[in-house]
C-alpha cells in the first residue's frame, strides 16, 4: 500500500498530464492524447519485429513492458502516448528532476510504419505537450535525454539545443521554457 503523501502526489500529478492531454488536443484535435498504458507498451514493443525495409530503420533499445512498472511508480512522471485513427502512433516517458527545475523526456519513440499516421508531427506534438507539463509542473527546462546523434537537427528544429552533457553523465538536448 501506498503512503498517503504519495497518494497526494500522485494524485496532484495526474491531474497535471490530464491538463497536458487536454491542451494539446485542442492543440492538435485530430490525434488522441492519453497516457501509456500496458497495452501500449506490449503494442509498441511489436514495432521491432516490423521489417526495416520501408519503414523506419532504428529503434530505442528499451522494451516499453519492462519501463512501463518502473514509471507507473514515479508520481511525477511524464507519459503520453499518442494516437491518430486508432493506430498508436508515438509514446513518451519522462521525469521532473528532484527539484523540480527541469523535465526529462527519457524514452521517445514514433511507430516505424511509413507513412505513418501522424505525417512528420510525432515529435512537434510530444515536444508541446512535454513542455506543456513542464510548464504547469513549475520546470523551466526542457530536456531530451541520449537523444540519437542522427536526429540532433530535428530536435534542434523543435527549439532544442545542441547536444550537450546533462547532469555531468548523460548527453542530452536542452530547451529553455
Amino acid at each position: 500500500m501506498k503512503r498517503f503523501d504519495h497518494q497526494e502526489t500522485e494524485q496532484k500529478f495526474l491531474t497535471l498530464r490530464k491538463l497536458t492531454y487536454s491542451a494539446t488536443m485542442d492543440e492538435f484535435p485530430d490525434i488522441e492524447v492519453k497516457g501509456i498504458s500496458y497495452t501500449d507498451a506490449v503494442e509498441a514493443d511489436r514495432w521491432k519485429n516490423f521489417p526495416k525495409q520501408g519503414n523506419r530503420p532504428q529503434r530505442g533499445d528499451w522494451e516499453w513492458t519492462k519501463e512501463f512498472p518502473y514509471y507507473q511508480n514515479r508520481p511525477n512522471r511524464f507519459e503520453i502516448s499518442l494516437r491518430k485513427g486508432g493506430v498508436l502512433c508515438a509514446l513518451s516517458y519522462g521525469q521532473l528532476s528532484k527539484k523540480g527545475t527541469r523535465m526529462r523526456m527519457n524514452l521517445i519513440e514514433s511507430t516505424p510504419i511509413r507513412p505513418t499516421p501522424l505525417g512528420i508531427r510525432a515529435l512537434p506534438v510530444l515536444a508541446y505537450a512535454a513542455a506543456i507539463f513542464a510548464d504547469i509542473s513549475g520546470a523551466d527546462e526542457l530536456w531530451v535525454i541520449d537523444p540519437d546523434p542522427d536526429l540532433e537537427t530535428i530536435y534542434k528544429d523543435e527549439g532544442f539545443s545542441s547536444r550537450e552533457i546533462y547532469h555531468g553523465r548523460r548527453v542530452g538536448q536542452r530547451r529553455i521554457l
